[in-house]
């Protein structure tokens, strides 16, 4: 057995896509099964890698579980619930609210003049999707799609939105039905969540994604993000490493970089295994 025999990464970018990557969706699963893990979820910003995963599975003949889901971005509508129900019925297990299309990332970008990526030129010009209506409540569309997550009791991911609307969305949510949410990297500038607003989620049953990516970035450090899953509890909180970057490191490269530091900050293997392994196949009922 290696160190991560049957770890999940639920959060890995690969190719194709607009922005180059470090590898194709086939590359990175044949990667993931060399290294045993039990399953990885594929991410695009552009849509959908519910049937990119169908494809990838069947070409890699069904070694590990090779998963997608469907992202709310404005190359696909925004929130499109005619793609939501497509995706659904392939099926998706995560839908991600906007990420690189959400008014709050974008508003990021102008405000420090930054350009993240290729996709950041191409969406220079948005106004950028909020899930709030201008009184503040959260738009119809958006409610109509949390429905169709909690029907499928599937994964609700507050993708690039931030704080101020995810605290809106959260609690409509759980009126909806929807029992599985998760944070995407509350340690990355565009989506930063504040010690105090970390309890708040995870007081309303919401796990914490820390992605590696974060790190090796320079966005945070390892002491921050550890101090943090200490703090808000191994419980609530999940590891996937958002990877595929063409200049990063790859995906299992990350996971086992993640795996020696849990280690090194004196992490028991349960609860190891908790945050990289148990927690993710919950959250994906697998």
């Amino acid at each position: 057995m290696g160190k991560l025999t049957g770890t999940i990464d639920m959060h890995i970018h690969g190719s194709p896509d607009i922005v180059p990557r470090k590898l194709s969706d086939i590359e990175i699963v044949q990667d993931a099964i060399n290294a045993e893990m039990s399953a990885v979820v594929l991410k695009t910003h552009l849509g959908s890698t519910v049937e990119r995963a169908l494809l990838v599975d069947e070409i890699t003949g069904h070694k590990i579980r090779v998963l997608g889901g469907i992202a709310l971005n404005s190359f696909i509508g925004g929130f499109n619930i005619l793609a939501v129900k497509a995706a659904l019925l392939m099926g998706a297990k995560i839908v991600w609210m906007p990420t690189f299309t959400a008014k709050t990332h974008l508003d990021y970008e102008r405000k420090n003049n930054k350009s993240v990526n290729t996709l950041s030129i191409l969406c220079k010009n948005l106004t950028g999707l909020t899930v709030l209506k201008e009184n503040g409540n959260i738009k119809d569309k958006v409610i109509e799609i949390l429905k169709l997550v909690s029907e499928k009791n599937i994964v609700l991911g507050c993708g690039h939105i931030g704080i101020y609307e995810s605290k809106k969305l959260i609690p409509i949510a759980k009126q909806c039905g929807v029992q599985k949410i998760i944070y995407n990297h509350p340690n990355n500038p565009i989506n930063p969540v504040s010690l105090e607003d970390q309890k708040w989620l995870v007081n309303q049953h919401v796990l914490l994604e820390r992605c590696i990516v974060d790190i090796i970035q320079g966005l945070t450090t390892w002491e921050a993000v550890i101090a943090e899953i200490r703090t808000t509890g191994i419980e609530n909180n999940i590891i996937s490493t958002d990877l595929g970057q063409f200049k990063n490191m790859t995906p299992v490269a990350g996971m086992e970089l993640a795996y020696d530091k849990l280690v090194e900050y004196g992490f028991t293997e349960n609860e190891i295994q908790l945050l990289i392994s148990e927690d993710p196949k919950r959250m994906l009922n697998i």
